[in-house]
């Protein structure tokens, strides 16, 4: 048995000292049972029987402890659990009077289960090496431990100490413990109430489990000694703060032992340097002087630790350690400034003013002011505003004179002056009033600098911000600010404005021929003759590149009148533009184009009315060039509902308002060969949608790309729809394909994905591919299409004889297919060179071994012809027009 802990537990009246093993609030265990007589341990009535978890890898041990309990306590239910995660299970289903949790020899650290038993009273046996790990569970409210015995002697004082921690009240002290009693301990055992040893026994469990909570809450880290001068009671804080083990602290160390640790590690630095003045001949002398009541130390990463030690009457002591490196480093913060303060103040250029109460000068030192401001003898006895300043007005001085009378500081007043010579300066002034020691007003005291070098600097920067660099002219930054104040002006004047947006045509071929340097001198010279076309109270901006704006204000209140005014403008800006040009002695003409827009007699936002003047401007570009046009109300309707459509577009992709109609490819006997698919909008508001309004629209936006991945994913699932019917499986499915989407480098993979997706067969899938795409990089579409044809996908040339074929790439395509376009099928009865072309398609196709489909088939007597010719397939109105899936599998089934 450790001889450092105490033996069996006795009642108050024969317990001499608390163990001696140290602790974060106090020391000792939970006393055992009570003897009412030498040998005799008295019965307690008992509510309900205690019962036991006893956490316990070691079987053996077990069996032996079960044992011992047995014999003192054999009511007691107790209910083993070798494993850790079964006895948090057991923990979690059912309410344990104690918890016995022995520790692994190897264990060196506590388990998780520790902390499920907040509440309840745990004994924890460990090994002698494993205390410390004890005084750590302290924290999670352990109610006692014993040291483990290799031949089993600690079993007694565990089952005392057991019964020690049974609730009050609730254990049931069995008759036979009166026969087989522990040796009493030596001296006179006085006999008590076991209900008020009981008692007493929790309020101290809960006076140290109060205590335990409120050292671990404190920001302080601190320790107390015996008299002895032994450490006997610790916070997790200190352990953190001085970076100490816990282990160390455990083995109740003296002050001399802790200090001789640190210093070995080098936590006081060479020489102590770490440690202030007051602590230095005490931690020099390894902790074995009297220590000071206060000193400052440096950690090793740099933290100031405040440490405070106090000696009780019994001769312990109580040290305190406190973080105060957030206040050391604002006192060194603060004595830096001042001294930064004290420097500047010596080397500063500015001067010191004094006022009387009257505000007159009465002193004025240092600062060069008679070489660079005013003559000294011109300031004495006089007012600011009787010396006056370029830049005040008496609504300004008013002001400033209000602030003085009011006895308040004012700061940084900036004031314009000028010199005898007639140049001009910038100073700033800042001052506070003066009162004397009964609170009457003095006057002022304050000081004062040039400021005209910043003031240089912020003209300078105010030009980058809101000035063009090259032209001079006010950029888009500042020409966004007056057109906002100018339709606000009109609103209030109701009045109108106008704003000219003006484009140079071919602009950029100067640019491409001679030169951006040469570019430059147009727009200076363009900037130039701009100015000289409007009035000072108009704007003029560049905008961006070779664009301009001029913004016209203060224009007539009639609207037709407005625009003539403009109008006028406008063309005297042509007229002045369009004169050649001298740049690198040669001479340059140049034309502008300008959109108008009005705006003055209703709200107008900044944006709308940019938008509007641009796309006048465009419309001027449309018409020819070098011409004016004003902005169209129905040109805006027309933006906004493109605008609008591409919106509804992306809506309608996102939330499958697409489907497929197919229109029917039959024989010449009529008989069904497939179909083509044909893309529609199922518009929530507008009904069916044709492809001519969106498909456009998609081009140019990019929504080709989703949508036609859309469409090719839609006619694989329905050739697998066809190909569960005997009558539909022969059927073929063709699909348009946008040049935008062909040449996307994953379309060859997409294809395959869709087709394995949906488990369609790919010989029934044609992919109609326009001429157009044999413009550029013909090589990679060769490339691409053999890609696809290797894995069965047909292809098929759409709208064959209208854009760009060339026999030598046609015969190298991988083609299964012609279709002849509808415009040459249209006039095929009534103009010769459209049937010699259909004629000559035909020829060519069975030249090359093609198959041959002609579109727009709608009246017998061109079906009539084309048969005639040999045209194995046709497809129009005449056999059927685009349907759903299910039509056209009913028009074109077999009767029965």
């Amino acid at each position: 048995m450790n001889p450092d802990r105490p033996g069996p537990p006795q009642p108050p009246s024969a317990r001499t000292a608390w163990p001696s093993g140290p602790s974060r609030v106090g020391v000792g265990a939970a006393p055992g049972p009570i003897s009412d007589a030498p040998g005799r341990v008295a019965p307690v009535q008992a509510i309900d029987v205690p019962s036991v978890l006893w956490v316990d890898a070691d079987d053996a041990h077990f069996r032996r402890g079960r044992q011992a309990l047995a014999r003192r306590c054999p009511d007691w239910r107790v209910l083993h659990r070798p494993r850790l995660d079964d006895a948090a299970t057991a923990l979690a289903s059912q309410s344990w009077s104690i918890v016995v949790l022995c520790l692994t020899p190897s264990a060196r650290d506590l388990p998780d289960l520790l902390a499920s038993c907040a509440g309840r009273s745990v004994l924890l046996c460990l090994d002698a090496d494993q205390e410390a790990l004890a005084a750590r569970a302290f924290r999670h409210g352990l109610g006692d431990y014993v040291v483990r015995q290799s031949d089993g002697t600690h079993l007694p004082e565990m089952v005392y100490r057991l019964q020690a921690l049974a609730p009050v009240g609730r254990e049931a002290l069995p008759p036979q413990a009166a026969t087989k009693p522990a040796p009493p301990p030596a001296g006179s055992v006085r006999t008590v109430d076991a209900r008020i040893w009981q008692d007493a026994l929790a309020q101290l469990q809960e006076q140290r489990q109060a205590l335990q909570v409120t050292l671990a809450s404190m920001s302080q880290g601190i320790f107390k000694t015996d008299p002895e001068g032994r450490i006997t009671v610790y916070n997790q804080r200190v352990l953190e703060l001085l970076n100490l083990p816990e282990s160390l602290m455990a083995s109740r160390p003296t002050m001399a032992d802790l200090t001789r640790v640190q210093a070995m590690r080098g936590d006081f630095g060479a020489g102590y340097q770490l440690v202030d003045a007051r602590g230095m001949p005490y931690v020099a002398s390894g902790g074995s002087i009297e220590p000071p009541a206060l000193y400052w130390r440096t950690t090793q990463d740099g933290r100031t630790l405040e440490v405070r030690t106090a000696r009780l009457a019994d001769g312990s002591l109580v040290r305190t350690f406190t973080d105060v490196s957030d206040y050391a480093r604002v006192q060194q913060q603060l004595r830096d400034s001042e001294a930064r303060f004290r420097s500047l103040s010596d080397l500063s250029s500015d001067w010191y003013w004094e006022q009387d109460a009257q505000f007159r000068f009465v002193q004025l030192v240092a600062g060069d002011w008679s070489d660079n401001r005013l003559p000294t003898d011109d300031v004495a006895g006089r007012t600011r505003w009787e010396m006056g300043a370029l830049n005040m007005t008496p609504a300004d001085w008013a002001a400033h004179r209000a602030v003085l009378e009011k006895h308040q500081p004012f700061r940084d007043l900036e004031l314009h002056h000028q010199r005898r010579d007639g140049s001009t300066h910038w100073i700033s002034v800042s001052g506070v009033p003066v009162f004397d020691a009964q609170g009457a007003f003095c006057g002022y005291r304050g000081v004062g600098r040039d400021i005209t070098e910043r003031k240089s600097v912020e003209e300078k920067v105010e030009r980058l911000a809101f000035f063009d660099a090259l032209t001079g002219l006010p950029n888009r930054r500042l020409l966004l600010d007056r057109l906002q104040r100018a339709i606000a002006f009109a609103l209030r004047a109701e009045q109108h404005g106008a704003l000219l947006f003006i484009d140079l045509d071919n602009f950029k071929d100067l640019n491409d021929t001679l030169g951006h340097d040469t570019g430059d001198q147009l727009l200076v010279q363009v900037a130039e003759r701009l100015r000289g076309c409007v009035r000072d109270s108009d704007t003029v901006a560049r905008f961006g590149g070779d664009e301009f704006v001029v913004l016209l204000q203060a224009l007539h209140q009639e609207p037709t009148r407005a625009s003539a005014e403009a109008a006028r403008v406008a063309q005297l800006i042509i007229d002045r533009l369009g004169a050649a040009y001298t740049m690198a002695a040669t001479a340059h003409h140049s034309t502008p184009s300008i959109g108008i827009t009005l705006f003055g007699r209703t709200a107008s936002r900044v944006d709308d009315l940019l938008k509007q003047a641009d796309m006048a401007m465009y419309q001027a570009k449309a018409g020819g060039r070098n011409t004016v046009r004003f902005f169209d109300p129905d040109m805006q309707a027309a933006v906004s509902a493109r605008s609008e459509l591409e919106s509804d577009l992306r809506h309608g992709l996102q939330h499958g308002e697409f489907l497929l109609h197919y229109q029917p490819v039959v024989d010449s006997a009529g008989r069904l060969l497939g179909a083509e698919a044909l893309v529609r909008w199922q518009h929530p508001r507008r009904g069916l949608v044709p492809p001519s309004e969106f498909i456009p629209l998609a081009e140019q936006t990019g929504l080709i790309l989703p949508l036609g991945r859309w469409v090719l994913e839609a006619a694989c699932r329905q050739l697998v729809v066809w190909a569960q019917s005997a009558v539909t499986r022969p059927f073929f499915l063709s699909v348009n394909v946008s040049v935008r989407q062909f040449r996307q480098p994953e379309f060859a993979e997409q294809v395959l994905g869709a087709l394995q997706a949906s488990g369609a067969n790919p010989e029934r899938l044609k992919l109609e591919l326009t001429e157009s795409l044999m413009a550029t990089d013909v090589e990679e579409v060769i490339q691409r299409m053999e890609q696809l044809r290797e894995r069965g996908v047909g292809f098929s040339l759409d709208d064959f004889g209208t854009g760009y074929s060339s026999l030598s790439y046609l015969k190298r395509l991988p083609l299964e297919q012609l279709k002849i376009d509808r415009g040459f099928v249209r006039d095929v009865l009534a103009d010769a060179n459209d049937a010699a072309i259909v004629r000559t398609i035909l020829a060519l196709a069975q030249s090359l071994d093609l198959q041959v489909v002609a579109e727009g088939v709608e009246t017998t007597g061109q079906l009539e012809f084309l048969r005639r010719l040999g045209c194995p397939a046709f497809q129009g109105y005449l056999f059927g027009r685009p349907v759903p899936a299910t039509v056209l599998e009913r028009a074109f089934r077999p009767a029965p």
